[in-house]
């Protein structure tokens, strides 16, 4: 057998980018079905045996898609973890397995090359790792059979004989369970087109379009947001009802000759020709989108809203209808991952897929590499001016890419989990200037965006509880602000983090309030002591009398349950006065500073 121990290597593997974002592979992965679904006892026997047979901490079935790793089965994980279904990549050892497609063993993760950057080692206790990749007939690597433990190991060759063996045993069964997908060419659950007919209808569509030189074909990808909340209330099989009815209702959106069909999990797809212009191609997207998120759906008698981020991608032909899908998939994860509703990838792979990459290539490291500097906008009391707080935020100069805005970085960022390396040297850096604010006498504090996946950290409260104690700073002096997004979908594992944050007297802030169905119920469920109200509710109060009585309501809604208020996006001296007659006392925005270094918000006076 063929190993791959990076201990022995003078430099680590090449990277493992081009092969995991492989447009062919992502196929294959999503033609299994698996993604997004419950854990199986078909493959919890084998990571059951793993654990057992080789004496190891834990052991997974990984399946890496382009962002994450997900975990189809586990066996050893201990207490919030064992309900983590995903990890980002920066978390990840089996991409480089994939990578490679050869087995890999990693005796100590904390002396070699793969080691350096991975973040299990860290925040999961991963020291020693081998991992079988799971190849499919095709050639293609959709995942790893792996092991684990939290000490350092060499593994035998028996040790690997027997990881091997349970590999093939699992791959078999994902060949059966590829076999059943194709023979069907339907999703069983909604009836809809699955991803292997959808893929084949693509090819056929841009094949049409080629005597046609201005033909295109659209591919629309619709994601749920947060529907394992929905799973979690009410059950699989309420769930199940729900996916059904969302796909009745895109089906009644769609055009003649359209084809819609079901990715899998909470994922939709919409393929068509001649949608006119880029516009109009977008706005047929919010339709489809609309029809998911404007209305309600009925679960065992409760109201229930769902929402949709949608991703579109146009291409020409000479595309593979396998990567135009890819792309319009991609393209729906940055939308989730920046907050966005319908995001385009408009020349389908080719250009996009290329920026991309050098973003993503550009962007892991930066932080090592001093690239990446703070800005600071002041939060003030209305009434004074005078600054409260200082809310932190990255930016990013790249020798590249030049200054690239973190509207294109953060979502990227996002995708690959290198948000959790930017997230924690945002947290130092602004704790360390805040104690020099502090030293300097002025009585203020710092707001830190955290970010969903930091959210997702096990060791999360110890980071912050070293970042404050290696600066000598009261917990109260800190404001984590995080957005709605990152408590949807929220499990055992995020609500345990928020509470041991607000345990050490750290604040936590809901940023965006009012922009999302659910708001009003994560103010009962997870501990928030304060709102910002989202700034497109602000900046058209004094125009539109509506949004200033939503502003009001936001604000006697906090002043019933004690939680202060920042109101964003302030510009303009009437948007100030209005909102203090309302009665919000504190806020932010260009009226009264630009974010800028702290130097020369020292030197304002």
């Amino acid at each position: 057998m063929d190993l791959i121990d990076v201990g022995r290597l003078a430099s680590p593997p090449p990277s493992p980018h081009e092969v995991v974002l492989d447009g062919a592979r992502i196929a294959a992965l999503t033609d299994l079905g698996l993604l997004d679904t419950q854990a199986e006892a078909d493959f919890d026997r084998y990571t059951r045996l793993a654990k057992d047979l080789l004496g190891v901490w834990v052991s997974l079935v990984s399946l890496v898609d382009a962002d994450r790793q997900f975990i189809k089965s586990q066996a050893g994980l201990p207490g919030e973890l064992a309900g983590v279904r995903q990890l980002p990549l920066s978390h990840c050892f089996c991409q480089y397995a994939i990578a490679s497609g050869q087995p890999l063993v990693i005796p100590d993760a904390r002396v070699h090359p793969l080691g350096a950057d991975n973040l299990a080692v860290r925040d999961l206790g991963l020291i020693a790792y081998a991992g079988i990749p799971l190849v499919l007939s095709d050639g293609h690597a959709v995942g790893a059979l792996c092991a684990i433990d939290g000490s350092p190991r060499e593994w035998s060759e028996q040790d690997m004989r027997i990881l091997a063996d349970l590999a093939a045993a699992v791959t078999a069964h994902l060949e059966v369970r590829r076999a059943l997908a194709e023979r069907s060419l339907q999703d069983r659950l909604t009836g809809l087109a699955n991803h292997a007919l959808l893929c084949a209808q693509a090819d056929q569509l841009l094949e049409a379009a080629r005597p046609a030189h201005e033909a295109t074909v659209a591919a629309i990808c619709i994601g749920l947001d947060g529907f394992g909340l929905v799973n979690d209330a009410y059950g699989a099989a309420a769930a199940d009802r729900v996916l059904q009815e969302v796909g009745a209702r895109l089906a009644a959106e769609a055009r003649a000759g359209d084809m819609l069909g079901r990715l899998g999990g909470d994922v939709f797809a919409l393929l068509g020709r001649d949608m006119g212009d880029e516009r109009a191609a977008i706005r047929f997207a919010g339709r489809l989108r609309a029809a998911v998120s404007n209305t309600w759906f009925d679960v065992d008698g409760h109201r229930v809203g769902v929402t949709a981020t949608v991703g579109l991608a146009i291409g020409t032909a000479g595309k593979s209808g396998a990567d135009l899908l890819q792309s319009a998939r991609d393209a729906m994860r940055r939308g989730k991952a920046s907050a966005g509703t319908v995001v385009t990838a408009v020349d389908g792979t080719g250009e996009i897929a290329a920026a991309q990459l050098r973003l993503r290539a550009a962007l892991g490291g930066a932080v090592g590499r001093g690239e990446m500097h703070l800005a600071y906008q002041p939060i003030v009391a209305l009434d004074s001016g005078a600054p409260v707080g200082y809310e932190a935020l990255v930016r990013w100069n790249s020798p590249e890419l030049g200054s690239v805005s973190p509207v294109d970085f953060i979502p990227v960022a996002e995708y690959t989990g290198e948000v959790v390396k930017i997230g924690e040297w945002v947290l130092r850096t602004a704790c360390a200037q805040l104690a020099e604010w502090r030293r300097a006498g002025a009585d203020v504090s710092v707001s830190v965006n955290l970010a969903p996946l930091q959210l997702e950290l096990p060791n999360l409260k110890d980071i912050v509880q070293s970042a404050l104690a290696e600066h000598d700073l009261p917990a109260c002096a800190l404001v984590l602000e995080i957005t709605e997004r990152a408590l949807i979908g929220a499990g055992a594992l995020q609500t345990h983090n928020l509470q041991a944050i607000r345990a050490l007297g750290v604040r936590v802030s809901l940023d965006d309030f009012g922009t999302g169905y659910c708001a009003l119920s994560y103010l009962k469920r997870f501990p928030i002591d304060e709102l910002k109200i989202d700034r497109s509710f602000v900046e058209t109060m004094e125009a539109d009398g509506r949004d200033a009585a939503l502003v009001q309501a936001i604000l006697a809604l906090a002043q019933g349950l004690s939680l202060k208020v920042v109101a964003e996006g302030i510009e303009t001296p009437g948007q100030r006065r209005l909102l203090m007659l309302l009665g919000c006392q504190l806020g932010q925005g260009y009226l009264f500073a630009r974010p800028c270094p702290a130097a020369e918000l020292l030197l304002t006076p």
